[in-house]
């Protein structure tokens, strides 16, 4: 799940690793990533301390993988197996540890209009699978949680709530100098608001256009937004409605960008603003907050569990609140200092090295049932 292209759960799990090194312990941890990764790629700086890579010739989701990974595991004897996907392969003997971030798939296949039933199916079958035959199961909110439960019975006992970090990357302030270096080079000369995420449709990036449409006619002045994140394959729509709204040279939809790069938008822009209608975590908006970057966020699934008192928490489906709410925290704006100060008091509470401490008891916890 470490692609050469980062995700949400790539981050989830560079960041537990790099807590785990940190952490005292005798316990041995082997991480197994697909063979293909680019060299320069940070998870192979992960290699120190108490883990050690193992590159195995499996690419996430491959039918290769449903033999490659047993076979792995049937020679080399783990102790136990965390396996941070719903698709863990039918045959994988021993004790399994399991990450379910979320049930998108099965909780709202409405997002998934062009995903073909047989596809569905093999989802939600994989995923019961994984629940019933991992002895303890991680999952990033309580709203998961709460999903897993009602959706496939799943045993309260087996879950444990962990949610994400954020590095401490996030909370040092760029100079001044490279910010502008960086508007510069993604051509972002005005104030901007910000969206980090892949363009697919529970994103709801039609609401934000929405939302956006009427904030830019509110504000005194010329603003810009700007979406991160790469487009979803044969999903053209958030392209399509920006120009249907007139939003052309308004509204910037930038893919893959580096790390660093990141960090300088999120502090760049005045306002984020995620308003998606599903989400098991969230981590942009945390990692928002910690960057200093006041948020408006979705009141719906996980993301008043990673905002707290700390963003403005609107319907998704109201763009004329989720536009009064960015008014009230660019500059100017009422509730901004007092969303700033909060944002980043909320985001210190996460850390990986609580999420790796508490990933280790769980780990401790199924060596022992």
């Amino acid at each position: 799940m470490i692609l050469p292209n980062m995700t949400g759960v790539g981050r989830y799990l560079i960041g537990l690793c790099k807590g785990l090194n940190d952490l005292p312990g005798e316990e041995n941890i082997e991480l197994w990533l697909q063979s293909g990764l680019p060299e320069e790629h940070s998870a192979w700086r992960l290699d120190h301390g108490r883990i050690r890579i193992r590159p195995i010739p499996a690419a996430h989701l491959s039918l290769r993988g449903q033999w490659e990974l047993p076979a792995a595991l049937r020679r080399l004897h783990p102790d136990l197996l965390h396996y941070p996907h719903f698709d863990l392969p039918w045959l994988s003997p021993g004790r399994v540890v399991a990450t379910l971030y979320d049930l998108k798939y099965i909780a709202r296949p409405d997002f998934f209009p062009t995903s073909h039933w047989l596809r569905r199916w093999i989802i939600q079958s994989m995923t019961r699978h994984t629940l019933r035959r991992a002895s303890r199961v991680i999952v990033p909110s309580q709203s998961t949680a709460d999903d897993l439960v009602a959706r496939l019975k799943a045993e309260q006992d087996k879950l444990t709530v962990i949610p994400l970090g954020v590095d401490e990357s996030y909370f040092i302030p760029i100079e001044p100098g490279a910010i502008t270096q960086i508007r510069r080079h993604y051509g972002l000369e005005g104030p901007f608001v910000f969206f980090v995420g892949e363009r697919r449709p529970h994103k709801n990036l039609d609401g934000l256009l929405r939302t956006f449409d009427i904030f830019r006619h509110r504000a005194v002045s010329n603003y810009h937004l700007v979406i991160a994140g790469r487009a979803y394959p044969g999903y053209n729509r958030p392209e399509q409605f920006s120009q249907t709204l007139g939003l052309s040279g308004r509204v910037h939809f930038l893919d893959d960008i580096p790390d660093i790069d990141l960090i300088a938008l999120y502090q760049a822009a005045d306002a984020f603003i995620s308003l998606s209608l599903y989400e098991g975590f969230g981590l942009p908006v945390l990692e928002a907050m910690a960057c200093g970057t006041p948020v408006v966020a979705s009141n719906v699934t996980s993301l008043p569990e990673v905002t707290g008192e700390a963003g403005l928490n609107v319907p998704p489906d109201d763009p004329e609140q989720a536009a009064t709410a960015l008014l009230q925290i660019i500059p100017g704006g009422e509730m901004r200092e007092a969303n700033i100060a909060l944002g980043l008091e909320r985001a210190r509470r996460f850390t990986w090295k609580r999420c790796a401490q508490e990933t280790l008891q769980v780990y401790r916890e199924a060596l022992g049932s």
